[in-house]
C-alpha cells in the first residue's frame, strides 16, 4: 500500500512539474524571427481624461518588454521635476509621479521608441502619446512637423513657451518635449495658447538640455504662436546638425622629410581662405622664422601638405605656428604652436599623377564645356606643368585648353570649344615638366583615354512649386548615389524649373528660401537666436532615365 501511494504521488510530482515547464514562456523553437514591434494596448488614465487627481499613469503593453528600457523612454509635458518610480505587473507598467500634478494643467506622457520587447529587442514603431488634465478642459492646441535626417531616430523636440530674449537653451529645460518616430515625424500636443520656440534636439545625454557641440539641433524657420487652446501649426521642417561654435585646432604635424610637412586637423577647414601665410616654422632656440613655398590637399580627410626649401637645426626646438585659421562654419582659429620632430632626410621620388577626376566618373567627361582636373603628388612649377599637358583626339590632332589651378599640387583642365559627343580623347601629361622643391623629376608620358558622354544619356526633371512667398526661391535635385552631386536652379517667375542635362539616377528634390542670397541654405543660429530658411521636400524619390525625363513634381510649400 506505502509503495501504490508512493508510485501514485511520483506521477503526480512529474505532472505537475511538465504542466508547469509547458507553462513557462518560452520563444517557439524554429520558424521566423518575431518582427512584430510591441505596442501600447491600454493606458490608465484613457487618452483626454478631465480632472486626473491621481499621481501614478498605467501602460499595458501587447507583450514583455525591457524594463530598463522604458526608463529611458517617458516624456513627460509640462517636464516635472524629480524621479519617477516604476512598479511593475507582467506587462504593464505604473509610473508613479514624485509630486503632485499642477492643477488645471493639460499634461502628454510619451512612451518613446525606446521601448523594446523582451524576445527580440523590437522597438516601439512610432511614440505613444497619453493626454489627460487636472482640470476641466484639455488643451489641444498641436505642432506637427518633420526631422530630415539620415538617422532621426532618438530625436526630441524642445518646446519653450512664453519665451524671452533671456531664453538660454543651454540651460533651461523645455516646457514641453515629445519624440520622432522612425520616419522622423513629430506632435506637440495639449500645448495652449501663446508664442513657442521649438527646437529639434539629438539629445545625446538625455538630460533634456541642449548641449553645445555635442547634440545636433534643428532650429525653426517660422515664428510660431498659438491663438486659441486648439490652433494648430504643421508642416514644421528640420534639418539637424552639430551646431558648430568651436574653433579648429591643428591635431597632428610630421616632418616626412626635409621638403614636406603633413599637417592634419581636427576638422574640415576652408581651403578658400588657406595659404602658405598661414604657416610659419620656427626655431625657438635662435629666435628665427621660416616661410612655406607650396600648399596642397594631402589625400586623408583633413589632411594638407606643406613645402619647404629652408634648412633647419635638427638639434633645436622647432614648433608650427598657424594663424587665422578658418573652418567651415567661419569659426576662426586665431594662433596655435605645435612642436615637430625635425627630419633630415632627402626627397628623392619626383612629381606624379595621384588621379584624374571627371564628372560622370570612369573617365567620362561632357562634349559640352567638357573640364577634368589632375591631382599629383607633390608641387610643380604652374608655369612649366601647361607646357606638359595636352588634349588630343583619337587620331592625334590637339585640341586647344585652358589652365585653372586648384592649388600647388593639382589643376583643371578645360576645352576652349566643344567636343564631339561619344568620341575618345586622350589627356597626355608629360612628367618631365613637373618638377618638385627638391629638384626631382620623372623622365615619363603618362597617357589616360577620356571618353565623352552619349548626348542621349542624360535625363531630366521638370515641375512646379507652390509657396506664397516666390522671393529667391532655390530647387535642388540631390542625388542619392553619388555624394555630393546636386543640381540647383532659381525658381522662374512661373513657379516652374526645369532640370536638364542630368546624368540618370535616383535623386531626391527639395526647394528652400535663400533668405540671405547666398545660394547656400542657412540652418539658423541659437545664440544669438536666428530663424533657419524655411524648406520642403518632394515625398518620392526620382528614378530618372536616361532620354526620359520625369514631369509634373509638384513641391508644396504650404
Amino acid at each position: 500500500m506505502a509503495t501504490k501511494q508512493i508510485r501514485n504521488f511520483m506521477l503526480l510530482f512529474i505532472i505537475i512539474f511538465g504542466f508547469q515547464k509547458c507553462a513557462n514562456q518560452m520563444s517557439p523553437p524554429g520558424g521566423d524571427d518575431d518582427k512584430i514591434p510591441p505596442t501600447v494596448i491600454e493606458t490608465y488614465p484613457e487618452n483626454g481624461t478631465l480632472n486626473f487627481n491621481e499621481q501614478f499613469v498605467e501602460f499595458s503593453f501587447s507583450e514583455y518588454v525591457d524594463k530598463n528600457s522604458i526608463r529611458e523612454a517617458i516624456f513627460i509635458s509640462p517636464l516635472i521635476d524629480g524621479v519617477l518610480e516604476y512598479s511593475w505587473t507582467n506587462k504593464t507598467v505604473e509610473i508613479i509621479f514624485p509630486d503632485t500634478l499642477k492643477k488645471n494643467t493639460t499634461y502628454s506622457v510619451i512612451v518613446g521608441t525606446e521601448v523594446k520587447d523582451v524576445n527580440n529587442r523590437n522597438p516601439l514603431a512610432a511614440p505613444y502619446i497619453l493626454t489627460f488634465s487636472t482640470g476641466s478642459k484639455i488643451d489641444s492646441g498641436k505642432i506637427n512637423g518633420k526631422v530630415f535626417s539620415n538617422n532621426s531616430e532618438g530625436t526630441l523636440i524642445f518646446a519653450y513657451k512664453d519665451f524671452s530674449d533671456t531664453l538660454d537653451i543651454l540651460e533651461d529645460k523645455p516646457s514641453y518635449i515629445s519624440q520622432v518616430d522612425e520616419k522622423g515625424n513629430f506632435s506637440l500636443v495639449g500645448l495652449g495658447r501663446g508664442k513657442y520656440k521649438v527646437f529639434a534636439v539629438k539629445d545625446e545625454f538625455k538630460n533634456n538640455v541642449y548641449n553645445i557641440g555635442e547634440d545636433q539641433i534643428g532650429i525653426q524657420s517660422d515664428k510660431i504662436e498659438l491663438k486659441s487652446d486648439s490652433s494648430f501649426v504643421s508642416n514644421l521642417n528640420y534639418f539637424i546638425e552639430i551646431d558648430d561654435t568651436l574653433e579648429p585646432h591643428l591635431q597632428k604635424v610630421t616632418m616626412t622629410d626635409k621638403n614636406h610637412f603633413v599637417i592634419e586637423f581636427n576638422e574640415a577647414i576652408d581651403s578658400s581662405r588657406l595659404s602658405i601665410n598661414n604657416f610659419i616654422a620656427y626655431d625657438s632656440t635662435i629666435s628665427k622664422a621660416y616661410n612655406f613655398k607650396k600648399i596642397f590637399k594631402g589625400n586623408k580627410k583633413n589632411q594638407y601638405i606643406l613645402g619647404f626649401t629652408d634648412s633647419l637645426n635638427i638639434e633645436n626646438s622647432l614648433y608650427l605656428n598657424v594663424t587665422e585659421m578658418f573652418d567651415l562654419h567661419q569659426n576662426i582659429l586665431q594662433y596655435e604652436s605645435n612642436s615637430f620632430i625635425p627630419s633630415d632626410k632627402s626627397d628623392t621620388s619626383g612629381t606624379s599623377i595621384d588621379r584624374i577626376e571627371t564628372k560622370f566618373g570612369r573617365n567620362t567627361i561632357d562634349f559640352l564645356k567638357p573640364q577634368f582636373e589632375i591631382y599629383f603628388n607633390d608641387t610643380f612649377d604652374p608655369i612649366s606643368a601647361k607646357r606638359g599637358i595636352k588634349l588630343e583626339t583619337d587620331d592625334s590632332v590637339y585640341v586647344p585648353i585652358k589652365f585653372n589651378i586648384i592649388d600647388d599640387a593639382s589643376i583643371r583642365i578645360s576645352t576652349i570649344e566643344d567636343l564631339k559627343p561619344k568620341m575618345k580623347y586622350f589627356a597626355i601629361v608629360n612628367l618631365k615638366y613637373f618638377e618638385d622643391l627638391a629638384g626631382n623629376k620623372i623622365d615619363t608620358t603618362i597617357k589616360t583615354r577620356l571618353l565623352t558622354i552619349n548626348k542621349f544619356d542624360f535625363t531630366g526633371a521638370l515641375g512646379n512649386v507652390v509657396t506664397s512667398d516666390k522671393v529667391n526661391i532655390k530647387v535642388n535635385l540631390q542625388s542619392i548615389e553619388r555624394t555630393g552631386t546636386n543640381y540647383q536652379i532659381d525658381l522662374k517667375d512661373d513657379s516652374t524649373f526645369k532640370f536638364e542635362r542630368v546624368v540618370p539616377g535616383e535623386y531626391l528634390v527639395w526647394a528652400y528660401e535663400d533668405k540671405d542670397s547666398n545660394n547656400i541654405y542657412s540652418s539658423g543660429l541659437v545664440n544669438p537666436f536666428k530663424l533657419a530658411e524655411k524648406f520642403t521636400y518632394y515625398p518620392d524619390t526620382l528614378n530618372l532615365k536616361a532620354r526620359w525625363p520625369v514631369g509634373d513634381i509638384n513641391i508644396d510649400f504650404n
